[in-house]
């Protein structure tokens, strides 16, 4: 695979990111992945460099906890590629991962989309008439 093969998936990889409001960030190794909101566990996407697969990583504290996650994982598509006592990685199609993406808790929020455009809609208001300033929270 040549780097521009490589730059492909990874901006590929950043746009999947941003279409479906995932978390996104290179890690140690400057490879795209989208990281869990949780400060427990060290759970991500991650760019596969294959077409139309995303790659998932999880660990676990305990077996139990690791193959009930596992279960889960495998039951919504997934295929297993590494399989640990307590940690694993698998692959999963584009169309599968965003249902993936929400087990793994990796959104940037939980905002619905119709309170975002509510939201929007009261800071234009308030932009329009005045009563936000710029520089002012």
């Amino acid at each position: 695979m040549n780097k521009q093969e490589i730059r492909k998936n990874k901006s590929e990889f950043k746009a999947f990111c941003t279409k479906h409001n995932l978390r996104y960030k290179l890690d140690e190794c400057a490879d795209p992945i989208s990281p869990t909101r949780s400060k427990k566990y060290d759970d991500h996407l991650y760019c596969t460099y294959k077409q139309g697969q995303i790659g998932v990583f999880i660990a676990r504290e305990t077996v139990r906890h690791y193959n009930y996650t596992k279960k889960k994982l495998l039951a919504m598509g997934c295929e297993v590629r590494q399989d640990g006592d307590t940690e694993g990685t698998f692959y999963v199609s584009k169309n599968k991962a965003v249902k993936v993406a929400r087990l793994l808790k990796t959104s940037k929020n939980q905002m619905s989309r119709k309170r975002r455009r509510e939201a929007r809609e009261r800071m234009k208001a308030l932009w329009e008439s005045g009563k936000m300033k710029r520089g002012t929270a």
